[in-house]
């Protein structure tokens, strides 16, 4: 059994995941409070994943709490501010954020801040900013980005959420993407597009760059529906008990896969009582064009079955991803490396695993040591996962092709649509594993 702990040094804590919810809402900002060192690579990592600077000349965030970065400032604490109070230094910087004209800020203690046991929520309301605030006193210290992400963002929808809620027929609040996800604007996108499709309103992507209007409205959606179980699984639980929406989701795979997809579109029409008939379509028309292609490439080479593959990343998106690539395209997981995990996930991967008596190696957050000795044993022929899995790769030397699908990953320039989930993912998917396998054999 995977256990629910890490030693890994290079995942994202739950600080990270606290700021990310801020960021991922259009003019909304995270201000840490904190010293310099816990903001500048999330600062510089969120403007590559979503850029928004307001301002093109970065002389304009040349200041005392931006240091050049347009994105996640931070009230620079030092010693003496962890000694004597850091209430000096949050009003410094709250009074320069004053001049941005942000939607909503939240004031995110770091680790350290809340151990010193500064009262932020008092520090705050002494201020009484002219602007809306979320404070975060604590982000769980040292617990996972997914922790720090769903505290902190049902704090902001208890903050912006409006009351008389008037319910939209069929529509649906997107819950568990993030901006630090790989590829996440066109995975959105295609969610989007096959659910108006189906006549589905999309209310709110809580998050994941929305704008704060329509975060707004999150109670006017009849339904949530979890994309990352890892990500949504509390703050649905939240938004159902709180406000009485009903959730979809969290029981079925993401849409990684023609199976998965399937099943998930199927389990919001179902909910809203409508065909099917859509998502059919959608299905044999991805199934018909994959199916010529698998074809020919079976005729011109040895094709996909019988390579073996390794792939790293989150529980949700990890065990559709696996399924499919085992049972559609005939290749052999040979590893598996989890980061976060929700437990769905984790039993479906397990019991795939023991239900088709697989030998794979199975890893909950390796660290880049075990990355590179059981892909050094197995030698998979591809391998799924991010720049930490690339380079590794690449340090070994061996012909092994790499597929980018999890963060880190900010090695290719992407502005075509090219979605890994839902039915056009499928496209994408076998489009790169086609391509890598070619490169093996060449």
């Amino acid at each position: 059994m995977m256990q629910n702990s890490s030693s890994s040094v290079h995942r994202p804590d739950s600080l990270a995941g606290a700021v990310t919810a801020f960021e991922g809402i259009n003019n909304a900002c995270a201000l840490i409070n904190g010293p310099l060192g816990c903001r500048v690579y999330m600062a510089y990592i969120i403007q590559i994943q979503d850029p928004q600077a307001t301002h093109i000349d970065t002389d304009v965030y040349v200041s005392d709490f931006y240091f050049g970065q347009p994105r996640a400032p931070a009230t620079f604490l030092d010693e003496y501010d962890y000694v004597n109070s850091t209430e000096q230094k949050v009003k410094a910087a709250l009074s320069q954020l004053s001049k941005w004209n942000h939607a909503l800020v939240g004031i995110i203690n770091s680790p350290g801040t809340s151990l010193i046991g500064d009262d932020l929520v008092n520090i705050v309301n002494k201020i009484n900013p002219k602007f809306p605030t979320v404070s975060i006193e604590s982000t769980a210290f040292t617990g996972t980005f997914a922790d720090g992400f769903k505290r902190s963002t049902i704090e902001i929808l208890k903050k912006v959420m409006k009351g008389n809620h008037r319910k939209i027929p069929k529509s649906v609040n997107l819950i568990g993407a993030n901006i630090f996800q790989y590829n996440w604007e066109n995975d959105l996108d295609e969610i989007k597009r096959t659910l108006n499709l189906m006549g589905i309103k999309v209310v709110s992507t809580i998050c994941a760059g929305e704008t704060l209007g329509n975060l707004e409205q999150t109670g006017n959606a009849e339904l949530d529906v979890v994309l990352y179980e890892e990500y949504g699984n509390s703050i649905a639980a939240f938004l159902e008990k709180e406000y009485g929406i009903p959730a979809v989701g969290i029981k079925e795979p993401a849409p990684f896969g023609l199976t998965a997809a399937e099943n998930w579109f199927a389990s919001i029409a179902s909910h809203f009582g409508i065909s099917n008939q859509v998502i059919e379509q959608e299905s044999k028309k991805i199934r018909m064009k994959c199916y010529r292609t698998l074809e020919r490439v079976s005729q011109l080479t040895d094709g996909a079955k019988g390579k073996t593959f390794a792939v790293f990343g989150d529980s949700s998106v990890v065990a559709p991803l696996t399924i499919f690539l085992h049972r559609y395209l005939g290749i052999y997981p040979e590893i598996i490396g989890l980061r976060e995990v929700g437990p769905q996930n984790q039993a479906l991967i397990e019991n795939y695993i023991s239900e088709n008596s697989l030998d794979t190696v199975c890893l909950f957050n390796p660290d880049q040591y075990e990355i590179r000795n059981n892909l050094t044993s197995r030698s998979p022929d591809l391998i799924f996962g991010s720049v930490i899995e690339e380079r590794i790769s690449k340090i070994l030397k061996s012909k092994q092709e790499f597929i980018p699908i999890s963060f880190p990953y900010t090695e290719k320039i992407m502005l075509s649509y090219r979605p890994l989930i839902g039915f056009n993912g499928v496209l994408t998917l076998i489009e790169d594993t086609l391509n890598s396998i070619k490169e093996i054999e060449s």
